[in-house]
């Protein structure tokens, strides 16, 4: 390849590293968040009832 185009070879392999990147660690991220946080199902069965209240 002539060397601007080398340039941008190396600029896409980069882009592509960079978007691989972002995948796996949006992945890990939501995984992690998922693993640590309640259930929704289970959020809200733990949820004090609430009285109402009336105001004059």
């Amino acid at each position: 390849m002539r060397p601007d185009h080398q340039e941008f070879a190396d600029g896409v392999k980069l882009a592509a590293i960079a978007a691989v990147s972002a995948v796996l660690t949006a992945t890990v991220v939501i995984g992690a968040g998922r693993a640590f946080l309640p259930e929704p199902e289970a959020a809200a069965a733990t949820r004090p009832v609430l009285t109402p209240v009336v105001l004059r």
